[in-house]
């Protein structure tokens, strides 16, 4: 049921930014860098997340388009290739909103009230006004984004891992409610098992972490870099534009005079150097510092060299780009509607569980049987083959599971009553019992508490992991049952299936077999009205 594993058999991974304008250093280096080197490895889904960015500014949407025209020509400057990734605007996938919408449903409001991030924002943007359901619920809608590709992993650095576990802690809620089920043994719990979602057919599997390099970038005043402190420096900054800015820049409070020496591990332009200049460069400039034979402003004209050169090719392709417009929303539109193809695949799922699916499965009128290919399908228990040798408990609990989720017709509404037990809605009581075929023999061996049942459901599953279900009304075996309930006294009703030239006969002890063969798979007995 997960579809995890893609086409090409790379591992997925996603991931977004906000439009918040033209990229500077920070937005590069902290994820954007990183994504053109994943591009090479991965199957990569990146977007630009213009329903998060009216969390906080939906007051003045006027620049939005513009922000978000600016923030595809930095990536395509950056180096993403539309041909090796997906690129495109989140609100023209129109299943991320449609998952936020589902997964709302399912959240604690706590679960929000308690991200770090949500009281932090409010606290720095005073003078907006951020008590809206967006706002506290943009954390699920990265989440939406995220579980609607399922990706296997997001990229982030240390600091941001957190952020990743709330879509984690969403994807296990989901999957409790509504993937198959799997009966296993849970020695905490008093019963002895516990039925829990099945790890090979999670709806929305959990992503993991992927650690990416997130160096230290600060901005021109020393603080991280962000164009709310006006301490960015562009990507697509000219090269004029760079000296002024890094020349502009703190060094930390240190070096009173020129004649005094520094430390350029804790200088901002020492970060500079650091990630953009070349060894030889940086060999010089931490040697001058420390020796005082290199002035401030020739290490910050040296910096601003070292991220103009670095720059150059992006500050190329953005001119070529931007001559080009209609091509870069082209490549956003393509990008869309890969990524609504995979999207799509996902969402099916979901609409299925949740009762939403937009064809007719689900509704029956009269006896409604499954075609003879989604039978066969249903039944054919192959990928379950390991089962065959756990313990008799787990496996009648897991066949039981298996019918009750995948075979049983969905009018066929029942209602757990004992173990094994259900009820129907006019009150028959039926008892689902499920044997492996006996060692060579071609035969079902069934041990059943001695009450009277309106309705016998025996799962029969044979060598080759075919399953078969035989649906017997109690008008087939009453009179042979009373008997064996009052022989069998106090203790079980033993009992055989056993397939002779071809037909299917339940044997109850002293009697003469009941051919049962014409009641597989026939569920009209099990009255729902």
């Amino acid at each position: 049921m997960t579809e995890q594993t893609s086409s090409n058999s790379r591992l997925r991974v996603l991931s977004g930014m906000r439009p918040t304008g033209k990229l500077h250093l920070g937005n590069y280096m902290g994820a954007l860098y990183n994504w053109v080197k994943l591009q090479h490895q991965y199957e990569c889904y990146f977007f630009i997340a213009d329903y998060h960015a009216l969390t906080t500014d939906y007051a003045d949407p006027s620049l939005l388009k513009q922000n978000i025209f600016e923030v595809a020509v930095d990536f395509l400057s950056a180096g993403l290739d539309p041909n090796l990734c997906k690129i495109f605007v989140q609100s023209h996938v129109p299943q991320h909103a449609e998952l936020h919408l589902l997964l709302s449903m399912i959240t604690p409001v706590s679960w929000l009230e308690r991200v770090p991030t949500y009281k932090d924002q409010q606290e720095q943007l005073r003078e907006k006004d951020l008590a809206t359901y967006g706002f506290l619920g943009y954390p699920l809608l990265q989440s939406a984004d995220i579980l609607v590709y399922q990706p296997h992993f997001v990229p982030v650095g240390q600091d941001q891992v957190s952020h990743v576990e709330l879509t984690r802690e969403v994807a296990r809620r989901f999957n409790y409610f509504y993937s198959p089920k799997l009966v296993v043994v849970d020695k905490n719990n008093t019963s002895g098992v516990v039925a829990e979602p099945d790890p090979a057919r999670l709806l929305l599997p959990e992503p993991e972490v992927l650690l990416t390099p997130s160096p230290k970038l600060p901005g021109t005043d020393g603080r991280k870099m962000s164009k709310s402190y006006g301490n960015s420096i562009l990507i697509s900054a000219h090269p004029s534009e760079v000296m002024q800015k890094v020349l502009g820049m703190s060094n930390g409070g240190q070096r009173p005079t020129q004649h005094d020496p520094g430390n350029p591990d804790i200088c901002p332009v020492g970060d500079m150097h650091r990630l953009f200049s070349i060894p030889t460069a940086l060999e010089h400039i931490s040697s001058g510092c420390r020796t005082a034979t290199v002035r401030c402003d020739e290490c910050k004209m040296m910096a601003a060299s070292s991220i103009t050169h670095h720059l150059l090719p992006i500050r190329n392709r953005r001119e070529a780009l931007e001559a080009k417009p209609n091509m870069v929303w082209e490549i956003l539109e393509d990008g869309a509607a890969h990524a609504a193809k995979r999207a799509e695949q996902t969402m099916q799922a979901v609409r299925a569980v949740t009762g939403l699916s937009r064809d007719r499965s689900g509704v029956r009128v009269g006896r409604q049987t499954l075609s003879k290919e989604d039978a066969s399908r249903a039944r054919d228990l192959t990928t379950f083959k390991d089962w065959w040798d756990i313990a008799p408990p787990l496996l009648v609990r897991n066949l039981r599971s298996r019918w009750r989720e995948d075979i049983l017709p969905t009018g066929k509404a029942l209602k757990p009553d004992a173990e094994g037990v259900w009820i129907t809605q006019n009150g028959q009581r039926i008892f689902v019992a499920a044997a492996t075929q006996n060692g060579n023999d071609e035969a079902w061996k069934f041990s059943v508490k001695p009450k009277s049942y309106e309705i016998l459901v025996l799962l029969c599953w044979d060598k080759s992991y075919f399953l078969h279900d035989f649906v017997v009304p109690q008008k087939l075996y009453l009179g042979q049952w009373v008997t064996a309930k009052k022989r069998a006294g106090k203790a079980n009703v033993d009992f055989s299936v056993a397939r002779e030239n071809g037909r299917y006969f339940l044997h109850l002890p002293f009697f003469p077999g009941i051919d049962i063969t014409d009641t597989e798979a026939d569920y009209q007995p099990i009255r729902t009205y």
